[in-house]
């Protein structure tokens, strides 16, 4: 048991008694206070019955004087009414006070003050010379009845009060009775409560003090435990410098056996030298009996072995004190650095290589604090904005010399910063200016790195020049896009045929008609006909045209141009089109885009429906963007054909993915979808392979102002 331990267990046993003192001080006071206040609410109760006979006394004297005056018409009557009036004020006044404490009783007073002042009205009112017989004798009744009334209330009063003081002596006889058995009972509760408590104590000091040895016991245990299977050599050595034990892991560094070492000279067994000079180094037991302070080893430090052999070390020293701060013995704690020099090495070696790559790497990579200044930057990344290592370094990274030649781009970064230092990543596409003066587009990101509580420590930022796949996404699309123009030429070419077929037949019968009615029947039916080419022609010319611009045009609009161009493919298909078209305002888009995204998917749809026949659905309506809620428009473009299986509409919008065979490229709905986005709108598809429910649903959404 400790000193501080054994203090806290007299402190308790001092403190039972005080507390059972205290708690014995508390219980008798208690018990006076009570006495206390039944004594003081008898002494009220006293009070308030001397008060109110003192006040039915004034207005006894005070009735009776009125009442003498009245029938004699002497003034020395009226001496007594007189008095009564002038103690009643200080009187009510004293009532009042001794009620104050209590609320009914308060309002019992209160109604009594009322009836007196009724009462004193009444008897100045019968002073009055005036009164004739009749009033006079209305108001003596009234006096009588108000009277009467105060008298009833004094006896309610006097009566609560009597109750009231009957029972504090009562109360107050129980009190005294009990008082010497709450003393004599408290006094031995308590001392058969401290006998308890110190009897317990005492059992509690034993069992410590024997606890305190098992602990002393278990401790050394623990102690010579943990020495043997630490993983740090430990050496204990006497004030005189001789070794007083050794553990496991310092018998295999020094090749000494703790049955060898005991009782040696330290410097026997922890011979020391520098690595590289060869020179002995002092002996830490030494430096720490001179100082008797902690030491410590300095670097490239070797271990002499008992077998000669040198194993590289660092150890501390420390000394033991006693409870009075003298020297009783040094500690040293020493350990081997190979395995650590090895990972080191291993380390160094790591980011060597890491460092080759990140500045032989072809991608532009970068490293940002949390406020965005650039703390480093790889070599391919200098090379793009032509500068050096020092004229970027601790520059913010919207402000550096890769933006200046880029509109509107210093903006775009710093949000894209400040998003990535509150721990979101963002990835988008970058058209950046050479200092060359060409552009180039890269794919960019910014990753936050965070650390295990999700605090941003650093930000990455690394870019890709995506240049030349952009010119062969582009290309490509171009490419779909002369295929798309030679697929409607040669559907032209088909609808304009017909009608110049029956151009040329009529106006050969107009030639050989025989009678001008049937000539000019001829003539009117070859103008529709050339009429209906006309259209065609003009709708041609308007699916073709493309502006470099968004312009408003009507949905119907497009949509109807676009029939017009199928119109012959949907009634040799066997097909029925229907068009819906709710009412609606025009939209802002690039209407040749727009057209062929509406193309590809009309005319998917009849290729999904050629030879069976069916039915195609085309519908406008005004709606929202199913993600962000943004409002605009939707294209419905609906058939009843075969369908697309689940395992290809996974893939149906993937460059060179299709499902006509030989017979497509798999670029329209890749384009399609590309052509949505650029608009900020999208391209959904829903489609079934049931027997009895087939068909294909696209659903294309575009805002209403992009």
């Amino acid at each position: 048991m400790t000193e501080l331990s054994f203090r806290k267990l007299l402190l308790r046993f001092a403190a039972l008694p005080i507390l059972c003192c205290c708690a014995f001080l508390v219980i008798i006071g208690l018990e006076i206070r009570s006495i206390a206040e039944q004594r003081l609410i008898g002494a009220r109760a006293t009070s308030l019955l001397l008060q109110s006979n003192l006040i039915q006394k004034s207005l006894i004297d005070e009735e009776t004087g009125l009442r003498g005056y009245l029938a004699s018409q002497d003034t020395l009557l009226l001496q007594p009414y007189l008095d009564g009036m002038t103690r009643q004020d200080s009187e009510l006044s004293a009532l009042k006070d001794l009620a104050a404490s209590d609320d009914s009783l308060s309002k019992q007073v209160a109604y009594i003050t009322d009836s007196v002042r009724s009462f004193n009205a009444i008897n100045k009112q019968l002073l009055d010379s005036r009164l004739i017989g009749q009033d006079r004798a209305q108001l003596l009744q009234r006096e009588k009845a108000t009277m009467d009334n105060l008298r009833q209330e004094f006896s309610r009063l006097n009566a609560s009060q009597l109750a009231i003081r009957d029972q504090t002596r009562a109360a107050l006889t129980s009190m005294l009775k009990r008082l010497p058995i709450i003393i004599v009972g408290s006094v031995m509760v308590l001392g058969i409560l401290v006998f308890w408590y110190g009897t317990r104590l005492y059992r509690e000091i034993t069992a410590a003090f024997q606890q305190q040895l098992t602990d002393a016991e278990t401790q050394r245990d623990s102690l010579r435990t943990t020495l043997e299977s630490i993983g740090d050599g430990v050496i204990v050595c006497e004030p005189d410098g001789s070794i007083r034990m050794l553990n496991p892991a310092a018998e295999v560094l020094t090749g000494w056996t703790q049955k060898e070492a005991v009782g040696t000279p330290f410097p026997e067994v922890f011979r020391i030298v520098h690595e590289e000079t060869r020179v002995t180094v002092e002996s830490p037991v030494e430096k720490v009996l001179r100082t008797k302070s902690v030491v410590a080893l300095a670097n490239h430090t070797s271990l002499i072995r008992k077998d000669e052999s040198e194993v590289p070390i660092d150890d501390s020293g420390a000394p033991i004190l006693d409870a009075k701060g003298e020297l009783s013995g040094v500690v040293l704690v020493f350990r081997s650095v190979l395995e650590r020099r090895r990972a080191m090495r291993v380390l160094r070696e790591s980011r060597e290589r890491l460092n080759s790559i990140y500045n032989t790497s072809l991608e532009y990579i970068g490293i940002l604090d949390r406020e965005g200044l650039l703390l480093d930057c790889n070599r391919a990344s200098l090379t793009f904005a032509d500068i050096s290592r020092d004229e970027v370094i601790g520059q913010s990274f919207w402000n550096g010399p890769w933006f200046r030649h880029t509109e509107g781009m210093v903006e775009q970064m710093r949000t894209i910063v400040e998003r990535a230092a509150a721990g979101h990543a963002t990835r988008t596409e970058l058209s950046l200016t050479r200092p060359s003066g060409d552009v180039a587009i890269f794919d960019f990101s910014l990753t936050p790195v965070l650390d295990p509580d999700g605090t941003v420590l650093y930000m990455v930022p690394e870019a890709r020049d995506i240049s030349d796949l952009k010119r062969a996404e582009s290309a490509l699309i171009q490419s779909e896009k002369l295929a798309a123009v030679g697929r409607l030429a040669a559907s032209i070419a088909h609808e304009i045929n017909n009608p110049l077929e029956a151009v040329t037949n009529l106006l050969y019968l107009a030639g050989h008609g025989e009678s001008p009615e049937s000539v000019q029947s001829f003539v009117e039916a070859a103008e529709r006909e050339l009429r209906r080419v006309a259209i065609i022609t003009n709708q041609t010319l308007r699916f073709h045209k493309q502006s470099t611009n968004p312009e408003q045009i009507y949905p119907s609009e497009l949509i109807e141009t676009v029939l017009s161009v199928h119109e012959r493919r949907l009634k040799t298909g066997n097909i029925a089109a229907e068009l819906r078209q709710d009412p609606s305002g025009p939209i802002l888009c690039f209407t040749g885009d727009v057209r062929q995204v509406l193309n590809n998917l009309i005319s998917n749809a009849i290729e999904a429906m050629d030879g069976s026949g069916g039915r195609l659905l085309v519908r406008t309506h005004v709606s929202r963007n199913w993600e962000t809620q943004q409002p605009g428009f939707v294209f419905t473009v609906a058939d009843t054909g075969s369908g697309i299986p689940a395992d290809k509409i996974r893939r149906i919008f993937d460059p060179f993915f299709t499902t006509k065979g030989s017979s497509g490229n798999g670029l329209g709905l890749w384009i399609s979808k590309e052509i949505a986005s650029r608009q900020h709108g999208s391209l959904r598809v829903r489609s079934s392979t049931r027997q009895d429910a087939s068909g294909t649903v696209f659903r294309f959404f575009l805002p209403r102002n992009p």
